[in-house]
């Protein structure tokens, strides 16, 4: 009798318990993945992946929510970044905090300016600094200021524009 109540005792243990049923979660169709599990599989997506290998991001997975920080080269590389994060089972959401780098926002506003024949003469200088945006001129009217300031804070990625020029 009391090698059955031993026996009783440590098969129903809460430990011998959860073994069985986190093997039956883990092989059930409708079980999800932990946030933790999800974080490491977008972040070796995305370093797999030729369009986002070299983009320095940060991922953080909560309650299914993938949010996606950091710095890219374009805003395709950012698409592409959320394309993959969408893809992944367990991710219910994405939320896009990346932001274009210095340099790119620098090319883009340039590449805007240039666009515009009544402003692309106008001898400029831009300055980018955590996607706020300086411009520099001394040969501009009020017009071509507001024109320019206009230009640049379109370009997506621009936070901020200050106008310094004359």
């Amino acid at each position: 009798m009391s090698f059955r109540r031993t026996l009783t005792r440590s098969a129903f243990t809460p430990a011998a318990l959860l073994i069985p049923v986190a093997l039956a979660c883990t092989l059930a169709a409708g079980c999800a993945p932990s946030d933790t599990s999800v974080q490491t599989y977008v972040q070796q997506r995305l370093a797999a992946d030729p369009a986002t290998a070299n983009a320095r991001l940060t991922v953080t997975v909560t309650d299914g929510v993938a949010h996606l920080k950091g710095e890219t080269e374009t805003v395709a590389e950012q698409q592409r970044a959320v394309d993959i994060a969408t893809a992944v089972k367990g991710v219910k959401q994405v939320q896009n905090e990346m932001r274009l780098n210095d340099a790119a926002i620098t090319a883009e506003v340039k590449k805007a300016i240039a666009a515009d024949p009544d402003l692309s003469q106008i001898p400029l200088r831009i300055e980018v600094s955590n996607a706020e945006v300086k411009l520099f001129s001394d040969k501009t009217n009020g017009d071509q200021r507001t024109k320019l300031k206009a230009l640049a804070a379109n370009v997506q990625g621009v936070a901020h524009v200050e106008d310094n020029m004359k």
